[in-house]
């Protein structure tokens, strides 16, 4: 509500957006509405994960923010065409 993130859009790449289901400052629908403009654009695939309960700070979820990140990082590196 914030924010502008208008800056990424266009996006050039594809990405992993990753948000706390307890995140008091940006609310899911807004996350979802960035997510769903970015992944509009041809070529770019946006992969949206929640982290159960985690607030802005994913504090005491590190452990599945590592996880998730490490997981896209190899589906991306085994996959490297966004678009598969």
């Amino acid at each position: 509500n914030m924010y502008d993130f208008n800056f990424l859009a266009p996006c050039p790449a594809s990405g992993l957006i990753l948000h706390g289901t307890r995140d008091q400052v940006v609310p899911e629908a807004d996350v979802q509405k960035l997510v769903d403009r970015l992944t509009a654009q041809k070529g770019i695939k946006i992969t949206y994960q929640k982290v159960e309960g985690a607030n802005p700070f994913f504090d005491n979820h590190e452990g599945e923010v590592v996880d998730a990140v490490e997981a896209y990082v190899q589906r991306r590196m085994d996959n490297p065409d966004p678009g598969r």
